[in-house]
């Protein structure tokens, strides 16, 4: 949601910079993901008074003044003749700059001396500040203007501000409202909430105008709406917005449609409750054919029935959706969107007003089934205030009789069947010190709870005694919460709003009482920790992504292992990622986005995939039934295999699936999971164009390979993108910690090299296993050195080279000795593998 540092001023006091206001919201819990500040005209320029007149000591044509200028006085130095004592003038402050003109760069005022007197500031005539009036010398000011004032106000144009961007938590509907964070802007500061005006110009309250003459409303499912409000405006002239309407709404990125629909949209912003407003004369009439009485009805709608919504689109609806109806149609989507037969028009004269309430699971079902995301239906699916309605319809009426004429018809339909009663909690003020380690007594409680709107129901707070503290009132507080905060349901919950407006960081830090326990994941946290360190220490960075996901994204890592959300906020966010792989190829496309080409990351978290009772059955998967957590870590990497440097024969090289490789090897042998194997995968699958399961033993670890490069480039990914995911667990469990070592070789090693060819299918894993299993004597460590296709080597065969190192430690070793050991092991090659050696 976004709000305005103007607009919140309006509602209470405070002075806070724009930075400070932002770190006060934070902590109060409201976080703030953008701030954007907002130049506006004559930036630094007030009016000013003009006290003292004199000439200058050092200039004939020069005259020494003294000006208020709101805040105190300044002594400016002008030239101008036309301006005497008394007058008021614009003026321009230090470090503020003038109205450049086109081409030109911006002219900078700074305290400076003019013939040997200081000037602090500047006095501005009308072509200084590039208005169109000519008059030689200054702009002498009406005598109304407030000494202070910014001069951009003063001329009715829009000043500087700053749009504040905040993330409001579901929980916290009220916040959904510039009044919402005005009210805890109050709170923290002490300062009076300001609310707007709603009084409105004289209603016409003659008897065959009163509006239960004129409108009827029926409500068929008192649970789906349990409240709908209903106001009268005559006479409206419909046009464009005045400017500070229409500012107001565009700096939030609201568009202004006209007077009307943008006084409903500035009260929504205002007050967080969506409004809407229907052309009377276009609804159908009660009984005969021209009847004046028009009927609102509240129902389902029915099943396949199909409705044009304003944005022109025809909708097919369901039964389980709400509508607004006449005698005859739908006249608007509850809660979402109104409709094309009844909005507002050129000519329009009469105007239906809605305020009303829905449960907020139907308007999101409705919202989430049909793709229709609106302002409105954001508000109304989180939770709104069900006993705002009748207020805030009289604000937008007052606010239509002010941009669009009108006369308000006396009186409102309220169709209320069952009024809420305010929820109730206690509250002990022991319960407060226990849970926060902070003494307070009872009145400083009921104190900042009051500034919440939040008062005491049963009794005011008995005196507390000099010394006494909150214990010595055993007495529980019984307070009413008002209906806009739908949050607060036990007595945590007004502790926790003590605790925000007393200070989070004044809370002490306390330690823990009783002995240290322990438990069985601390163990565990720790083996996770070293695993992210070992990442860490082999070059790559760690990234944290979303548990949720978009089904689209899941199905593409696997397809068949989907855990699907019953209730989603958003396509977005749909399902519980199967895998980590899809956050992290959206970590890579957001770092190529910001130029960042060489990126290496790894991911250590939760994946859910149905658990082995469901996936037996295609239709139940991924619906409901049992689901499998797992921990996993995954390695994703990209780009140039160095940083850039000016020479070296790998200055361009790109990283390969050979690099991926020496990082799952390394990281297992640092985290002790030794004996790991590659094996081919009977069905790469549509993700890789090559890759591997990871095996210890029977065991399968994970998988490894190179992302199918049309799949990276759904991804904007322009170079090889290596991708590995281990199942964390498996490797906790298989892991051995223990670390053992032995004393540098005392005495000298013996290689011996090998070159054979071997068929093509043959894999440097399978070279392995034959020499584990031969177990030749003194083999200290086997290397590949050499992989050759070409000339000489027959077509579907291969020659590798390898390099072995024999070793004894205890005594030198003959050349017999190994050559005798190299020999049995050259045999077993041939045996084997079918291999020929190369002399």
């Amino acid at each position: 949601m976004k709000i305005t540092l103007n607009w919140l001023k309006q509602y209470t006091d405070f002075d806070w910079s724009p930075e400070e206001l932002a770190e006060r919201l934070t902590m109060l819990g409201i976080e703030v993901e953008g701030i954007q500040k907002l130049g506006g005209e004559f930036d630094g320029i007030v009016v000013a008074q003009v006290i003292t007149r004199d000439k200058h000591p050092n200039a004939d044509k020069l005259s020494l003044c003294r000006v208020n200028y709101g805040k105190g006085e300044r002594q400016i130095v002008c030239g101008a003749a036309n301006f005497k004592a008394g007058d008021k003038v614009p003026l321009i402050l230090p470090g503020a700059s003038l109205p450049p003109k086109p081409g030109e760069q911006p002219f900078t005022i700074k305290v400076g001396k003019i013939r040997g007197v200081e000037s602090q500031g500047m006095m501005c005539s009308p072509q200084e500040l590039g208005l169109p009036d000519q008059i030689e010398g200054l702009l002498i000011l009406r005598e109304d203007a407030q000494v202070g004032q910014p001069f951009a106000q003063y001329l009715g144009r829009s000043g500087s501000d700053v749009v504040y961007d905040l993330e409001i938590t579901p929980n916290r509907p009220d916040l959904n409202s510039v009044l919402g964070i005005a009210r805890e802007i109050a709170a923290l500061t002490g300062q009076p909430l300001k609310l707007p005006e709603v009084t409105s110009a004289a209603a016409d309250s003659a008897a065959e105008s009163a509006v239960h003459k004129l409108v009827t409303v029926r409500i068929e499912n008192n649970e789906l709406c349990p409240r709908y409000t209903a106001r009268v405006v005559r006479g409206v002239r419909i046009g464009p917005s005045p400017d500070w309407l229409r500012g107001t709404l565009e700096k939030l990125g609201v568009r202004s449609i006209n007077n009307v629909v943008d006084a409903t949209n500035f009260v929504m912003l205002e007050t967080g409750q969506p409004l809407h407003a229907f052309d009377y004369h276009l609804l159908q009439s009660q009984g005969e054919p021209g009847g004046s009485r028009r009927t609102i009805l509240v129902r389902p709608a029915a099943e396949g029935e199909k409705f044009v919504t304003l944005d022109n689109q025809q909708r097919t609806l369901t039964s389980q959706m709400l509508l607004i109806a006449d005698e005859t149609k739908p006249i608007a989507l509850a809660g979402v969107m109104g409709g094309l037969n009844t909005e507002i028009n050129p000519n329009t004269v009469d105007v239906l007003l809605e305020s009303a309430y829905f449960k907020p699971q139907n308007i999101r079902a409705t919202s989430k089934k049909l793709g229709l995301r609106t302002e409105s239906s954001y508000r109304f699916e989180r939770g709104g205030d069900i006993g705002i309605c009748d207020w805030a319809s009289r604000r937008a009426a007052h606010l239509i009789l002010q941009t669009a004429g009108g006369n308000l018809v006396d009186g409102v339909v309220d169709a209320y069947p069952r009024p809420l009663e305010p929820k109730q909690i206690s509250l002990r003020p022991s319960k407060v010190r226990d849970l926060t380690g902070i003494e307070l007594r009872p009145d400083q409680i009921e104190n900042y709870l009051a500034a919440l709107e939040i008062k005491l129901a049963n009794r005011k707070p008995k005196p507390v005694e000099a010394g006494a503290s909150a214990s010595d009132s055993s007495h529980p507080l019984t307070f009413r919460v008002p209906t806009f905060r739908v949050d607060l349901k036990r007595e945590v919950d007004l502790i926790e709003e003590i605790v925000r407006l007393y200070g989070i960081d004044k809370i002490p830090a306390t330690p823990p009482r009783g002995a240290i326990g322990s438990n069985a994941y601390d163990a565990v946290y720790d083996q996770i920790a070293e695993a992210r360190r070992l990442l860490a220490g082999l070059g790559l960075n760690e990234t944290q992504g979303q548990t949720l996901i978009s089904d689209v994204a899941a199905k593409r890592v696997a397809p068949d292992s989907v855990v699907a959300l019953a209730n989603p906020l958003s396509s977005d966010m749909n399902v519980l990622r199967p895998s980590l792989l899809p956050g992290l190829l959206d970590a890579l496309r957001r770092n190529l986005s910001h130029k960042n080409y060489d990126v290496t990351l790894f991911e250590v978290g939760r994946v859910f995939t149905p658990a082995a009772t469901t996936a037996a059955d295609p239709a139940a998967r991924g619906k409901s039934g049992p689901v499998t957590e797992e921990r996993r870590v995954a390695i994703a990497i990209t780009g140039q295999r160095s940083p850039l440097f000016w020479s070296g024969s790998e200055r361009d090289a790109k990283l390969d699936l050979y690099d991926l490789k020496g990082l799952v090897e390394e990281f297992l042998e640092q985290f002790g999971v030794r004996g790991m194997a590659y094996a081919r995968r009977s069905a790469p699958g549509s993700m890789f164009i090559e890759s591997a399961d990871i095996q210890l033993g029977k065991l399968h670890l994970g998988q490894l390979g190179q992302l199918q490069p049309q799949l990276a480039r759904q991804y904007d990914l322009r170079d090889a993108v290596l991708l590995a995911e281990l199942n964390l667990d498996l490797l906790l469990s298989r892991r051995n910690s223990a670390k053992s070592f032995r004393p540098l070789p005392a005495f000298p090693a013996i290689r011996r090299d090998v070159a054979m060819l071997v068929p093509e299918a043959t894999t440097h894993e399978a070279v392995l296993q034959v020499v584990k299993q031969a177990k030749p004597a003194n083999l200290e460590s086997v290397e590949l050195f050499d992989i050759f296709r070409g000339k000489n080597v027959p077509a579907g065969q291969k020659s590798l080279a390898y390099a072995f190192t024999y070793r004894n430690a205890e005594k030198t070793l003959t050349d017999a000795e190994a050559t005798a050991a190299h020999l049995q092991l050259v045999e077993q090659f041939k045996q084997k593998l079918q291999a020929q050696i190369r002399e």
